[in-house]
């Protein structure tokens, strides 16, 4: 067949399919209006929530951005001159700053509270609480992050906030038992040498010395190029 007469018939062909859907879309306008009209309703739907997912992300960025630098400024000594003030975006203690970041940080949570924003200012208000010695606060802040994201990135160290919070309450028993279990887990999130090093300190806190220096041992034994190695191996020449 010449290429001319193949050209001819896909032409009749494309004709006749042109043909064929204009006829039943005129047999079926009402139908099709209908369906087309409702899929338009979704798409615009669909666009409008994607439209305020972003821009709730992007409100909730800025404002865990404000919090971050609250968390970050500087720390200078208030003035001693009479009647100066303290310079602007400074805090006069350690504490005066922990105490405004972590009021940022929940503010965060509570403007944006199914944002991915929201779970790293909780998570961060986790760290302060700890800082602060508030260990009760700090726990039941954890644990809403294990309970609402259990799988998420913030959820293995939300664990390890756990354990220290337990310990800070001298729940000794409890930060041993899911320390260790966090060190078991070779391929999580957690380096396993700085789990092993909070669970030997736990283990010294609780007195139980010997399990502190297995603790240290395995650092020492397993992590050689770990950044604790010189702690873990001064601690086991102290302990004797």
């Amino acid at each position: 067949m010449k290429a001319q007469q193949r050209h001819q018939l896909k032409q009749n062909e494309f004709v006749a399919t042109v043909q064929t859907v204009s006829t039943w879309l005129s047999e079926n306008r009402g139908p099709v209006v209908r369906i087309g009209g409702a899929i338009l309703v979704v798409i615009a739907i669909a666009g409008g929530y994607w439209l305020w997912r972003k821009h709730t992300n992007d409100q909730a960025g800025s404002w865990l951005g404000i919090a971050m630098a609250i968390y970050e400024a500087p720390v200078v000594p208030p003035p001693s001159v009479a009647g100066a003030k303290q310079p602007p975006n400074t805090y006069p203690t350690e504490r005066a700053r922990s105490e405004a970041a972590l009021a940022a940080f929940q503010e965060v949570e509570n403007r944006y509270p199914s944002s991915s924003a929201a779970l790293a200012a909780r998570s961060e208000s986790g760290s302060i609480l700890l800082t602060l010695g508030r260990f009760d606060e700090a726990e039941k802040t954890y644990q809403g992050i294990v309970s609402d994201a259990p799988n998420s990135l913030y959820a293995p160290a939300a664990r390890m906030g756990i354990a220290e919070a337990e310990s800070g309450q001298k729940q000794f028993d409890k930060a041993i038992s899911m320390l260790t279990d966090l060190a078991a887990q070779r391929d999580g999130a957690l380096p396993v040498d700085g789990v092993l090093m909070e669970l030997a300190r736990t283990c010294l806190k609780a007195g139980k010395t010997q399990d502190a220096k297995a603790a240290f041992k395995r650092v020492v034994d397993e992590f050689q190029q770990s950044p604790y190695t010189t702690e873990a191996q001064q601690q086991l020449t102290k302990l004797g």
